[in-house]
């Protein structure tokens, strides 16, 4: 890593009013210092404190800022130079094309943050995390971002791996002196498996909301034609997004509306009405209904209180009845059929909508979301599934088997563990997790 890399950190995808250039490695002060004045210009210029200027170059001249960081005290730990420019794309192209002819070569995509990983500022973890940060779309999405970037989220496993890695120092010195080893070194290394297992299925379970946290809870809502689905839908995202029509069978097809709730992402989902049609194009939106409730996190199944319970109902309850779900009565301003419902509203006016969006939260046990922490990469999910497996055949064979085989299984367990750590993950990972960042990041 002794060349010097340059790259725009901000988006040249639309204009803006500044653009941030970065420069990092051993040359980067000289090479920003042979293009950048000032009236005062030091020889050698004072970290953290920013120069107004100008960027001379062959055909133009533009007035902007530098300011210089002094490695190991910067992002990369490298020494790193900054030039905060006008936002327009031609002269933030000319000053890059500039700084390259210097001697700066063009980063690839997530090198500045590699470098940073490497030179030991961040942890492979916490780099991810810096990814989830930047792909966020939702409060919930980056407050559990930031807890990876701060360690919290994997703040056991790295204690975990602590304890694994004594728990096998005592295990190979059992085998190699044996009349040497205290009494107690057996159960001492049981229980820091134990310690790691637990850490590692708490983990794992929490895996079960990364999709809601990461890409929004999909709600379905559901019921008989011209119940007040759509309605439903315009009251919960406060806009007229669906077709209102008192025509039974408007609906043909699922409509989706994003909204964030309490710092969570719902979609909802407005299917066609579900009953029996001789209408091609109305089965064909029957069955993608009932794809969508298949695929739903939470079902909103919508009555009409102004009539009697129909044999189609049963057959949506029985769709539903493994699936979170919430009994709506709609049109509780005119009910004339006494129906049990979850909630009693009218979608027309908004009354008892709160309500909804109340249970919805609850049933997505928003709470947990928030305090908890939640593993959301997958490569860590495959990593930990297959630490899981190892340590539960080390703690079943353990005392059983010969010393050599379990010790082999948590020597295992700890190498999965070390690919979510970063201690023993390989260049191909590293390689793969980097090149999913943006040029510049």
């Amino acid at each position: 890593m002794t060349d010097t890399i340059v790259a725009v950190a901000t988006s040249l995808a639309t204009t803006s009013a500044i653009n941030i250039i970065k420069v990092s490695g051993e040359d980067a002060f000289a090479i920003v210092q042979s293009v950048f004045s000032c009236r005062k210009k030091p020889d050698s210029p004072e970290p953290n404190y920013m120069y107004l200027g100008r960027i001379v170059g062959k055909n133009f001249s533009e007035r902007a800022f530098c300011v210089f960081f002094k490695g190991p005290h910067s992002y990369t730990g490298e020494d790193v130079a900054e030039v905060h420019c006008h936002g327009g794309i031609g002269v933030t192209q000319a000053i890059v094309r500039l700084l390259r002819e210097k001697g700066a070569r063009p980063a690839q995509a997530g090198e500045f943050t590699k470098r940073a990983f490497l030179n030991g500022k961040l942890t492979l973890a916490e780099a991810e995390g810096l990814l989830d940060v930047i792909n966020a779309e939702s409060e919930s999405a980056i407050h559990n971002a930031y807890r990876l970037v701060g360690g919290q989220l994997l703040q056991g496993l790295y204690e975990s791996e602590k304890r694994l890695i004594a728990a096998m120092a005592m295990m190979e010195v059992k085998l190699d002196y044996p009349e040497e080893v205290e009494e107690d070194t057996f159960p001492k290394a049981q229980e820091a498996l134990r310690f790691a297992l637990k850490e590692v299925n708490a983990l794992l379970a929490s895996a079960a909301y990364a999709k809601i946290v990461k890409s929004g809870a999909d709600v379905a809502i559901v019921g008989l034609p011209n119940v007040g689905k759509s309605t439903l839908l315009n009251a919960l995202v406060r806009s007229d997004r669906a077709i209102v029509s008192d025509i039974a069978g408007t609906t043909r097809d699922v409509l989706c509306e994003s909204i964030e709730l309490s710092g969570m992402r719902l979609n909802f989902l407005d299917t066609a009405g579900i009953r029996e049609s001789g209408d091609v194009i109305e089965k064909i939106g029957v069955e993608r209904s009932k794809k969508a409730i298949e695929g739903a996190d939470i079902v909103l199944f919508i009555t009409d209180l102004t009539c009697p319970i129909t044999e189609s109902e049963a057959e949506i309850a029985s769709l539903i009845r493994n699936k979170k779900h919430i009994l709506i009565g709609n049109k509780a301003d005119k009910k004339a059929y006494p129906r049990e419902a979850d909630c009693y509203i009218c979608a027309k006016t908004g009354e008892g909508v709160d309500e909804v969006t109340d249970k919805i939260l609850s049933l997505l046990n928003r709470d947990a979301v928030y305090t908890q922490g939640i593993l959301t990469n997958e490569r860590h999910v495959a990593a930990l599934t297959e630490c899981e497996k190892y340590l539960t055949a080390a703690l079943d064979t353990f005392g059983i088997a010969p010393m050599e085989c379990t010790l082999a299984d948590v020597r295992s367990s700890l190498n999965a563990l070390g690919t979510v750590t970063g201690t023993g993950v390989s260049d191909a990972v590293i390689d793969n997790v980097f090149s999913n960042f943006c040029v510049g990041k």
